[in-house]
């Protein structure tokens, strides 16, 4: 059992633990993209279209479920250790999987019982089959919440990390499976009597248009199996390797709270985070209901001049609400999976920055606390710049590499990814300012920033894409705003609560002067490779290259510190050597 194990528990700094989970990261994006690309591929703009309503209900939903509990949990957990009482931190860790798992029966209900409400209400009903798919990831996702929160508090990123490649894998797979084997059933119809899953089809192309909201459905599928996994794979860790604490610390540990005072104190922590996080994932809500409005009524308005503008890139085949779907499709996949890319790394730095804060935080020692807040801004800058900028230089390249038998969609993008690559900058500085605004007890704030943010979203949305000359290409705009006013106030609230003048030159504008250079050279050797290799050569060769001289760049201009490299694992002898260079500030 786990209380009876008595290996000592193993933990990590704020960067060793952010590289565990960023390792993780790296991989389930990999695993990812091995996901939504051949999937993009797949089922095309319309599939992505249906496949995604589903994943933009999901998220917020998911979201008011999981959100505010596991970041509560770990910040409760750390400042229990950090005080000697460990058995109250397994009892934050019983009564939170309490609360996830009616939160999680709840909300999947809640789910499962609105789908037909839903769709109807942003116009797209065959999404109807993915929503229903989804529903019971949302009850597999909290019983993984509950355990990642209480191993993070911990400053244990391994059980997440692990859970989080096994959930990719298991998405990749099943996912895949599932939406290629409806394609085949739509495929078997067709060619045996010309109806496919009820719809009488007179062409080819109608065929696939049928089978399309089921295949997507069969994805999404794959997505609920994975949530499964992880949260059995988490489960039977605990049970079998516990969590770490000796037998000696138990019999040490102070007197836990009372339970009521433990479930109050996690429910005032966790309902503001869950806002903040609720309100992140509601811009993605705001571009699903207010794209296809607004898209519908700039097709009223003059659907001639939409179809004037992308040319041959939309079929003759699709009817209104089909090109709605289309457009929403690709934005809600092209740009936007590689817009996430990055926040999804360096959230990482803000999930493992958190207990340390919070230790630091509990302690008075704003020595600590410093260090943490200007090693998890600058490291963050440092990944941010120059995937932002490069992403934004080479978008078609990019684009045309990763979605190669979708030419007409990659056209599309395009312009999105070139907007959509600048925002990266915002929304990777916004995570840890939230995580260190949560981890000092000033929970409220990155929900006031991110409403804020969201309310400029929705109006962008609501006024421009509705003009037929502009349509979808506003969405990008309006997350790059919303992102810009989130990040600017995060910051200006965090210096004003911890009273650290955040060092802008190190921090934020020599990583800047790298990316330029870094995409600057990214540029001028696509163009030189791109004269006598095809596009897939060039795109990674001017990647690789870039990376190089932007990592020289870095070195030369020293914004590396000495404390950012003795927080890697074999961080003194890597300093020693970069020291003796004269690489490191």
């Amino acid at each position: 059992m786990p209380g009876k194990l008595k290996t000592k528990i193993f933990k990590q700094n704020f960067l060793q633990g952010a590289v565990v989970l960023m390792v993780a990261t790296i991989l389930v994006k990999v695993i990812g993209a091995l996901f939504k690309i051949p999937l993009m591929n797949m089922i095309g703009g319309i599939g992505m279209g249906y496949f995604n309503a589903a994943y933009q209900l999901f998220n917020p939903l998911y979201t008011l479920a999981v959100a505010g509990m596991p970041i509560a949990t770990a910040r409760m957990v750390a400042e229990s250790v950090a005080g000697g009482r460990q058995r109250e931190a397994r009892k934050i860790m019983k009564i939170s999987r309490a609360i996830f798992l009616v939160m999680g029966i709840a909300v999947f209900i809640l789910m499962a019982a609105g789908s037909g409400l839903f769709v109807k209400a942003i116009q797209n009903p065959n999404a109807l089959w993915s929503v229903l798919a989804l529903a019971p990831a949302v009850l597999f996702g909290c019983v993984m919440s509950s355990y990642r929160g209480y191993y993070q508090g911990l400053r244990n990123m391994f059980p997440t990390a692990i859970s989080q490649v096994i959930e990719a894998i298991v998405k990749l797979l099943a996912g895949i499976f599932c939406a290629y084997l409806f394609i085949r059933i739509g495929e078997s119809q067709y060619a045996a009597n010309g109806i496919v899953f009820g719809v009488e089809c007179a062409n080819l192309e109608q065929a696939e248009l049928a089978t399309l909201p089921f295949a997507a459905a069969g994805a999404v599928f794959g997505v609920t199996l994975s949530t499964l996994a992880g949260a059995v794979y988490l489960a039977i860790r605990h049970r079998k390797l516990g969590d770490g604490m000796t037998e000696e610390e138990l019999v040490m540990s102070g007197r836990p709270a009372n339970s009521d005072v433990i479930f109050k104190k996690l429910i005032k922590l966790a309902v503001p985070i869950c806002l903040g996080a609720l309100a992140m994932n509601i811009t993605s809500l705001i571009d699903l209901v207010s794209i296809m409005n607004r898209l519908n009524r700039a097709l009223d308005k003059d659907m001639a001049a939409i179809l004037a503008m992308y040319g041959n890139n939309i079929s003759a085949e699709f009817d209104k609400k089909e090109i709605a779907t289309y457009l929403y499709g690709i934005f809600s996949t092209m740009p936007t999976t590689l817009f996430n890319l990055i926040p999804a790394i360096t959230v990482t730095f803000g999930t493992s920055v958190l207990p340390n804060i919070t230790a630091a935080w509990t302690e008075g020692n704003r020595k600590a606390l410093k260090k943490n807040v200007d090693a998890s801004l600058r490291i963050t800058s440092i990944i941010a710049m120059p995937a932002a900028l490069g992403m934004a230089v080479l978008a078609r390249p990019i684009l045309a590499t990763l979605f190669s038998s979708r030419m007409a969609e990659v056209e599309i993008a395009v312009p999105m990814l070139q907007v959509m690559g600048i925002g990266i900058i915002f929304i990777g500085m916004m995570s840890p300012c939230n995580s260190i605004l949560q981890g000092i007890g000033r929970v409220d704030l990155p929900v006031k920033y991110m409403l804020l943010g969201a309310t400029f979203k929705l109006l962008i949305n609501f006024i421009f894409v509705a003009i037929p000359g502009i349509n979808i290409q506003a969405a990008p705009y309006g997350t790059l705003v919303c992102y810009i006013i989130i990040a600017v106030f995060s910051l200006r609230g965090l210096s004003r609560e911890t009273k650290i003048k955040i060092n802008l030159w190190g921090i934020f504008v020599k990583p800047l002067f790298a990316g330029i250079i870094c995409a600057v050279s990214a540029r001028l050797v696509y163009i030189l490779l791109a004269s006598f290799t095809g596009i897939k050569v060039a795109t990674f060769g001017s990647i690789a290259v870039a990376a190089v001289v932007y990592a020289v760049v870095l070195l030369l201009a020293k914004v590396i510190t000495k404390n950012d490299v003795l927080m890697l694992p074999k961080g003194e002898k890597i300093a020693k050597t970069l020291e003796k260079l004269h690489w490191i500030g």
